[in-house]
């Protein structure tokens, strides 16, 4: 690597310290900790939290920390992780629970000073959850604002304490951001909105679930891509201001229906709607740099990772809109930053991988793609490699291999279309292509950014292919 993960770590550490002094209007929810005798109890604290930052994340004025970030410092001091995540200002709390009584405490702390500006301690019954994560995040608004709001929040629409336990199951499965993490959390949803057809965020969490699989690339989609539109637009139906559906409307109406301006026009209602939401920014960012606004797109990213510095997503996605722009420097920095986040994600390992494809790094490449020959990405990157190294024999095996994945389950065109490439048939890749936009593999959507195709920009046929997507 060129650059030291130790060195990675401190620019992460040091990137919310960069402008200088820390702004009160900053606010770091860190994650309520867990005072009763139940581990299963987690769960519900969490909700609290997230309850919290969600609700936080839709007034303008403040930058809401995202949840990956904070979750980071879980059982940490404010006074240590607040300066760690840029935070002026920092709420933390506990949740004990007893019976069908919860006492929660709270408290909002001025991270500068060290000084706690605000505490107060509610005993509730369970089910007045709901009115308490709003009460507190009034509290904080009072404290950082100065001024006074009434708030509804993400929990106040849940029919009843049953629905909104699962709904927190779905939720702990989805931003686990791994496919089968996605593939539960659906499932989980789905019962949810059977049980309780009323429930809006339910439907949300739905949408939000199966754009994780259309982006998976693990699954068509044909499949997955239609149920996120419609649990969109079941969850906007319902309650019109959520943000979650607004972002998962935009994705899917751009890059699976190819309305690239009503897309990005639903994805920035998202970004208006929750100023402070990271997921909103990097489906707002993807939308509008399909349409060649590298710009407005990377401002969008850079926003995504200045609310969740430590999100691996945030960082990858930022370094995705740098490779695509082929500053490969700068996205080989970003890169290896959310890959230092975590080093076991192979989304992350064979973006980095593709740069230095495109670096013309192929030994390097190589040696990230052998470990993952068990995926048909990192099979796709081994194959190019091996190809451009001459080693055709072994590029055609490996072909071979991913021929026979696609018997047993999805393998993304573009895969095949890597290796065709990399081997010279370029017919072969021209008809890959072309059906991966007949099955509307998102990222296919980039071809006439993505300097992995450069070789074929002077062929028509390529430029029959941009043109299909109506951009």
């Amino acid at each position: 690597m060129d650059i030291s993960e130790r060195e990675i770590r401190a620019q992460l550490l040091a990137r919310p310290q960069a402008s200088g002094s820390l702004n009160p209007r900053k606010v770091a929810i860190l994650p309520f900790v867990n005072q009763s005798t139940d581990p299963q109890q987690d769960y519900l604290c969490e909700g609290i939290t997230d309850g919290i930052i969600y609700t936080l994340s839709l007034i303008p004025g403040l930058n809401v920390i995202g949840r990956t970030s904070t979750f980071t410092f879980k059982g940490q001091d404010a006074r240590i992780a607040g300066p760690k995540l840029g935070a002026g200002t920092a709420v933390d709390g506990t949740v004990q629970k007893s019976g069908n009584q919860l006492k929660i405490f709270t408290e909002l702390i001025d991270v500068a000073s060290g000084e706690v500006r605000w505490a107060e301690t509610y005993e509730r019954p369970v089910n007045d959850v709901f009115a308490v994560v709003a009460e507190i995040a009034e509290a904080v608004v009072r404290g950082v604002l100065h001024t006074k709001l009434t708030m509804r929040n993400l929990i106040s629409d849940a029919p009843n304490m049953a629905a909104y336990l699962l709904f927190l199951n779905g939720w702990h499965s989805l931003i686990r951001g791994t496919v089968e993490g996605f593939r539960t959390a659906a499932g989980t949803f789905e019962s949810a909105t059977s049980l309780y057809p009323s429930y809006a965020m339910a439907y949300a969490g739905l949408a939000v679930a199966y754009v994780g699989l259309t982006l998976s690339g693990l699954h068509r989609a044909h499949e997955v891509a239609p149920k996120s539109l419609h649990a969109a637009q079941q969850a906007l139906a319902l309650d019109s201001t959520l943000p979650p559906a607004y972002a998962c409307l935009g994705f899917v109406t751009a890059f699976y229906e190819w309305k690239w301006d009503q897309g990005a026009a639903y994805a920035r209602k998202a970004t208006e709607l929750a100023p402070s939401e990271p997921f909103s920014q990097i489906l707002c960012g993807l939308c509008i740099m399909a349409q060649g606004k590298m710009d407005d797109a990377q401002e969008c990213f850079e926003q995504a990772v200045a609310l969740d510095p430590f999100s691996v997503r945030a960082n990858r996605i930022l370094g995705f809109a740098l490779f695509l722009a082929r500053r490969f420097a700068s996205a080989e920095q970003w890169l290896q930053g959310a890959l230092t986040l975590n080093p076991e994600s192979i989304e992350t390992r064979m973006m980095v991988a593709r740069t230095y494809m495109c670096m013309r790094r192929f030994d390097v490449a190589l040696g990230l793609a052998e470990r993952y020959q068990g995926d048909p990405v990192g099979l796709s990157v081994l194959g190019a490699c091996l190809a451009h190294l001459n080693r055709r024999e072994e590029a055609l095996k490996t072909l071979a291999t991913l021929s026979r994945m696609a018997e047993s389950g999805y393998v993304q065109l573009r895969a095949f279309a890597r290796i065709h490439l990399a081997l010279g048939n370029m017919d072969r890749t021209i008809e890959y292509l072309a059906r991966s936009l007949d099955e509307r593999e998102p990222l296919t959507a980039f071809l006439k950014l993505d300097p992995e195709w450069d070789p074929l920009r002077d062929d028509p046929r390529f430029g029959e292919l941009v043109s299909r997507l109506g951009l």
